[in-house]
Parts: C-alpha cells; sequence; structure tokens
C-alpha cells in the first residue's frame, strides 16, 4: 500500500532506546514515503536493520548518547524547510503532514501546525483507536506579540502543545536545542521549555486535519537519562530539596527563554513565576483529580493491593478489561471513522488502515502480556 503524498520538504526525528522491533517498524512505514527520517538511536549496541529495508530518506544513526543530547545536536542532520519529532513506536499520517505544511506555505506568520491525534493499541488481535486531545485550546486569533502568547499559553490558561508539531526547521532548531541542552533529573521538564519557546518564537496553529497517531503500546520509556517515575515526576522534582540546583537551573534557563523575546525583566520574571510555579500547581491539581477519578473507580483496596498495575493504566502491559473498568475504551476504524466524518476532521482511511496493518503485524511478534 503506497500513499502517494510528497512529504521531501519535512524531516522526522525519532529517538529511540532499546526497542529495535519499533525501530524496524518505522523503516517498513517510512521506506514507502518521500520524507526524510533521522533515526538517533541512544542503546549500547545497534540494531541490525534488515538489507531489504533500508532506504534513501532513512537514517539510522547509532550513538548511545544520553536523550537529550541526542535531540539538542538533532538540528545539525536536518536539511529540509520542515521538521518534527516523533516517538519510535508512533505515527504521523501523510496527508495531515501534508496539510500543516501546505498552512505554513501559506502563512508564514505561522511557525508551526499541530493537527488532530488519534491514540492507538492492539488487544487481542484487534486494531483500536480512540480520540485524543479534544481539549486542546488554539491562541487567541488576537496573540500577535510574545506577552500576547506567553499571556495565552502560561498558567492559569494553556494551548496546545508543541511538541509534536510540525514546524519550520529554523524554529525547531531553536527549540530544541535551547530546550534540551542540559540534563535533568526529570524526563519531563524538556517538554515544558518547548512549549515555552514556543511562545516566545510565534504562533502555532491546530488544523482539523488527523496527523498524529499516539501509541498506547508501551509505557512511557523511563531510565537514568530520562527520568519519569519514582520520584521523578515534574511535581516530585520540582518540590524535592535534593533538586534544588536543578531547580534553579531549570528556571534560569526559562527566565532566559522568555527574555529572549525581547521581554522586559520585571514582566519576564512574572512570567516565569507563572511558568514554573503555576506550572507545579497545575500538574499537581491534575494528578489529584485523576486520582479522585481512578479511586471512585477502583476503591480503595485496588488502589492498595495493585499499584504497578494502576501507574500502567492505558498501556501494553494492561489487558483490555482493566482499559474498559477505568474509562478508557478503544474502538475499531469503522467506528471512529464516523466519528471523525462527524467532527469535520480530515483524514485518509488507506493511511489508518496502512498504521492498522504494520501494528497488527508487530503485534503478532510481541504479543501484548498481561498483568503480573
Amino acid at each position: 500500500m503506497r500513499l502517494n503524498v510528497d512529504l521531501s520538504d519535512l524531516t522526522v526525528v525519532i529517538p529511540t532506546v532499546s526497542r529495535p522491533a519499533f525501530v524496524i517498524r518505522q523503516f517498513e512505514y517510512w521506506r514507502e514515503l518521500t520524507a526524510q527520517v533521522v533515526i538517533l538511536d541512544g542503546a549500547k549496541q545497534p540494531i541490525d536493520i534488515p538489507v531489504e529495508l533500508l532506504s534513501y530518506n532513512i537514517r539510522y544513526i547509532h550513538s548511545g548518547a544520553r536523550f537529550n543530547e541526542r535531540l539538542a545536536t538533532a538540528g545539525g542532520f536536518v536539511n529540509t524547510r520542515y521538521c518534527a519529532l516523533l516517538p519510535d513506536d508512533e505515527f504521523y499520517l501523510p496527508s495531515g503532514a501534508r496539510a500543516a505544511i501546505d498552512r505554513l506555505e501559506e502563512d508564514s506568520a505561522v511557525i508551526g501546525c499541530v493537527g488532530r491525534c488519534l491514540y492507538f493499541f492492539v488487544d487481542q488481535g484487534r486494531f483500536l483507536v480512540r480520540d485524543a486531545y479534544r481539549d486542546w485550546l488554539a491562541f487567541p486569533s488576537s496573540a500577535r506579540s510574545v506577552k500576547d502568547r506567553l499571556d495565552a499559553d502560561l498558567p492559569p490558561v494553556k494551548t496546545h502543545k508543541a511538541q509534536f508539531a510540525i514546524m519550520r526547521s529554523n524554529h525547531w532548531k531553536t527549540m530544541f536545542e535551547s530546550s534540551y541542552r542540559q540534563f535533568f533529573s526529570c524526563g519531563y521538564t524538556y517538554e515544558r521549555f518547548l512549549n515555552l519557546q514556543r511562545s516566545v518564537l510565534g504562533r502555532t496553529e491546530i488544523l482539523e486535519d488527523l496527523l498524529w497517531m499516539r501509541s498506547m503500546e508501551n509505557p512511557p520509556i523511563s531510565s537514568v537519562n530520562v527520568p519519569r517515575v519514582d520520584g521523578h515526576d515534574f511535581v516530585s522534582w520540582a518540590r524535592n530539596p535534593k533538586f534544588d540546583s536543578e531547580v534553579i537551573r531549570f528556571r534560569q534557563i526559562a527566565l532566559e527563554i522568555i527574555e529572549s523575546g525581547g521581554v522586559e525583566s520585571k514582566e519576564a520574571q512574572a512570567f516565569e513565576e507563572r511558568f514554573f510555579v503555576g506550572g507545579v500547581h497545575r500538574q499537581a491539581s491534575k494528578a489529584a483529580r485523576n486520582s479522585r477519578k481512578l479511586s471512585r473507580r477502583l476503591g480503595n483496596v485496588a488502589l492498595t493491593h495493585s499499584p504497578k498495575t494502576l501507574r500502567l493504566l492505558a498501556k501494553r502491559l494492561v489487558p483490555a478489561r482493566w482499559l474498559r473498568f477505568t474509562g478508557w475504551e478503544g474502538y475499531d476504524l469503522e467506528t471512529i471513522c464516523v466519528s471523525l466524518q462527524a467532527r469535520g476532521t480530515r483524514f485518509c482511511r488507506a493511511e489508518l488502515e496502512r498504521v492498522r496493518e504494520l501494528s497488527l503485524a508487530l503485534d503478532r511478534v510481541i504479543p501484548a502480556k498481561g498483568c503480573d
């Protein structure tokens, strides 16, 4: 199934570590398209890519470097006008990516575009999807200055994320170089910098085109290089005296990013306060709400006796019965296509079928695991 959409002016950067089967799936997907793809592998040993999957448009670079170092220097591999980040188990849909590029070519004031998103996973041989991020908010049309955009994006309000936007490459490079240049003991710090830097650089938009297929096949990677759990979530990290020096550095970088947009010192400090203090408060409130919702569904006994299971909700390690019990349910393609059409979201059914085909094929190689 070849999808004839010209993406030769796009580079997709895919960081990976220790997930060779998913990297090979990326080769299978992107070798049929014209986008330039750069896969940056931080594993100790390189992946043996089958010769028949090698393609002129895909570069596999094994460096073994730390996650933040790979992304801080990724711009050096980008020679196209547009660029985007993609996790190793996920997909961009060609028609959505092309729509984003067309919009960027149409309006020079827009620096990046996100599209609509579907979660996907495979359960007992069924490819299931679910609508995602419908609550994302766009920048107001009146938000034209740096201060306007910061005011629209920082707590207590919030706009859509920019981490997985199709961006103009010069802005993408600036965002990733400044956001990933230093290591932090919390893997969630970097995306906060990305969103902040985006607001300083310019306006991004949400398109009513299906662009991003977000995988629920794997738990988020958490390692010494990208710590995310066991006290390394954003709120725990920010409040732990052990990381005080990192927090000070984090806040200083944030202030520098804001001031780089020409915001005067006093106003910049007020924006930084909203960025950090407001961000911690908002994330803590969100975690508390999620915990209360989960408690109502599972009850105190389940919460006490299965903490590992609860941490891995809606991931590959959790069977469908847990997903349904917690309110997370997937739908078949026919159902979701009807829903997308009703919402006015543009999509290509053949592209969804291709993702389905590759996901089912990989699931047969790596069958879903049950809870333990």
